[in-house]
């Protein structure tokens, strides 16, 4: 038996400047994504960004360092401003009202209030999507089978691959590959591969590949996807295996 020793990993912390370096190719990726259909814009965002390194045991190299990010959008903002704005004019109009001591203004004003109200939510459930997520990974080891019939498209370096939600024909995720050495010729391919050094790196901020994904409605993410610019994102890798 081998000792699990032989196993263990040494931690490196990393600098603050390489964590920044590294939320740098991020950003930078996120926003090769381009922007959201109509109808929608940004709700939130969250990086997980590494704090430390790893050496195997007995080497110097580091293990590569996984990061990602992740970016949501919605399309209810607009709708909650008007409810904002309806909220404001209404406290306005009713504090007049109030100062005068004009009961019969204060009720047509509550009244008016009740129905826009109710003309609202009926809005906000028509105009509402399914909300749309996006996420970057750097440095993934993982693979897939390519169905023929799931390539949304490909290229030197990348494939983009879609898969519906089970149970549904609406909704689904569409995954892009990049890896500019496993998918030189994604043509000649029937898994998509993605890499990483076997014996480790010299460098702990290194990125060998990446995962670029979006989840939500089939045919706004299809969409979506073919429009991201896939040079921007193979240039945020800079490591060879």
């Amino acid at each position: 038996m081998v000792p699990a020793s032989l196993f263990a990993q040494r931690e490196t912390p990393l600098l603050r400047d390489e964590v920044a370096a590294i939320k740098k190719k991020l950003a930078i990726a996120l926003d090769a994504v381009g922007q959201p259909p109509a109808g929608y814009s940004k709700e939130g965002e969250d990086f997980n960004l590494p704090t430390e390194a790893y050496k195997a045991s007995g080497s110097e190299l580091f293990s590569a360092t996984h990061s990602s990010a992740e970016r949501k959008f919605g399309s209810k903002k607009s709708l909650d401003r008007s409810a904002n704005d309806m909220g404001k004019e209404y406290q306005k109009k009713m504090a007049e009202a109030q100062a005068k001591g004009d009961v019969q203004a204060m009720t047509k004003l509550a009244q008016e209030m009740q129905q826009k109200v109710g003309q609202l939510q009926v809005q906000t459930v028509a105009g509402s999507k399914e909300p749309i997520r996006v996420s970057v990974q750097f440095n993934v080891g993982t693979g897939t089978t390519i169905d023929p019939d799931a390539v949304v498209f490909e290229g030197a370096g990348f494939i983009a691959l879609k898969q519906k939600d089970d149970g549904t024909e609406d909704k689904g995720s569409v995954s892009v590959f990049f890896d500019p050495v496993a998918l030189k010729d994604t043509k000649q391919l029937s898994r998509a591969e993605i890499h990483l050094p076997a014996k480790g790196t010299s460098s702990k901020t290194a990125i060998f590949n990446s995962i670029v994904s979006l989840s939500g409605p089939m045919e706004a993410i299809e969409a979506w996807a073919k429009t991201i610019d896939t040079k921007k994102i193979l240039a945020q890798i800079d490591g060879k295996i």
